[in-house]
């Protein structure tokens, strides 16, 4: 099957899942076949088979879609479809592969993780897809038997090798041992882990998620508004939509199981969460300190909001740069008010440099005669 086809493909049984709501990808004619022509141009533009890192590659994708959606020939509304395949595929992620899982009560999940790990649930059974991206690996025809036993090794290096299968819990890596986080609730109310049938897990539901580090009103961010039934705590379908609830700290509203701020918790930074830590050196900092000194202000108003002129930069002016959140389309304020202390910092460094070749200069004054 041509990838054009398994694109549409992925495509409709995608919408056979989605709810009614607020305006979304599918709803018009030609949005499928607008997906499979811009994934189509992404797989052209973006090597999956060379790609370096998961990151590069999902940030070309991404680039790819954002430019079909300006060209008008990707609706905004269609452009996570397009960067959700490209998000779950092994591309850039050395010896990954797609796991095709069905449990016994018929539920199909796919999910990246090792060729090792990729193990048939209770009763049910898996295959290692030939596909890339989980939008395409589960179809007829895309599966290679996978083995059947559920040993877990005893340590582990990533998140991807604590997949256990189990859709009921979160599977993570911390600390080089696997923790299964449970996601389902017992009839009382209290947390309970359960192998299954999916549907003893909570259903989805509105939460918010984390919004701008310091609230300076609404701002458009090219996702719907909220309708009236969307509200925090209110059930929703699909899992992973989104909408604009027209928040003064710029939160969106995520249909999910689970609290994405896991308990308002926003953002998280301290070193045990993170990994791959590299300090930058002066030369590093240098660089973004240029970078930004060539970042054009310039005033504008939002096209859903005419009334307010704002200040900032424009993205398309700058990017490829750490301080565009490529995925999202839009700024990364951490990183750009970490490019800003880059430039304090070495603007420090350029004072502090002066005032030694003043003082040296001064002490030279000194030393001569008096004529």
């Amino acid at each position: 099957m041509s990838f054009r086809a398994l694109a549409l493909t992925a495509f409709a049984l995608g919408l056979a899942v989605a709810g009614p709501g607020s305006p979304s990808c599918g709803d018009r004619p030609g949005d499928a076949q607008a997906v499979a022509d811009a994934r189509g141009a992404a797989a052209a533009e973006c090597d999956c088979a060379t790609a370096s890192s998961h990151t590069g590659y999902v940030d070309c994708v991404a680039r790819v879609a954002n430019a079909a959606v300006r060209a008008g020939r990707l609706r905004l509304h269609c452009r996570p479809a397009v960067v959700r395949c490209a998000t779950r595929s092994t591309c850039g992620r050395p010896g990954a592969v797609t796991c095709c899982r069905t449990r016994a009560d018929g539920t199909r999940r796919c999910s990246v993780s090792s060729a090792a790990l990729c193990t048939s649930p209770v009763g049910g059974s898996a295959c290692v897809g030939d596909e890339p991206s989980c939008c395409d690996a589960c179809g007829a025809g895309s599966c290679t038997p996978a083995a059947t036993t559920t040993t877990l090794p005893s340590g582990c290096g990533s998140d991807l090798d604590c997949d256990d299968g189990n859709g009921c819990t979160d599977d993570r890596c911390i600390d080089g041992k696997c923790q299964h986080q449970c996601l389902c609730v017992a009839p009382d109310g209290s947390v309970s882990c359960c192998p299954g049938p999916a549907a003893q897990c909570p259903s989805p539901s509105w939460f918010y998620t984390c919004g701008d580090p310091v609230c300076g009103g609404h701002r458009d961010q090219g996702v719907s508004p909220c309708s009236g039934g969307e509200a925090p705590g209110a059930p929703c379908s699909p899992e992973g939509a989104s909408c604009d609830p027209g928040d003064s700290c710029d939160r969106l509203l995520l249909c999910a199981t689970s609290d994405p701020t896991h308990g308002g918790f926003c953002p998280i930074s301290r070193r045990r969460d993170k990994e791959q830590i590299r300090y930058l050196a002066d030369e590093d900092v240098k660089r973004l300190h240029d970078e930004l000194m060539r970042f054009r202000l310039a005033t504008f108003r939002y096209r859903g909001n005419a009334s307010r002129t704002q200040l900032g930069f424009i993205i398309d002016d700058v990017e490829p740069s750490l301080s565009v959140d490529p995925v999202r389309d839009m700024v990364d304020l951490y990183a750009y008010t970490s490019m800003a202390v880059a430039a304090l910092q070495t603007q420090a460094r350029e004072i502090e440099a002066l005032r030694n070749e003043v003082e040296t200069l001064r002490r030279d004054l000194k030393k001569r005669p008096v004529r």
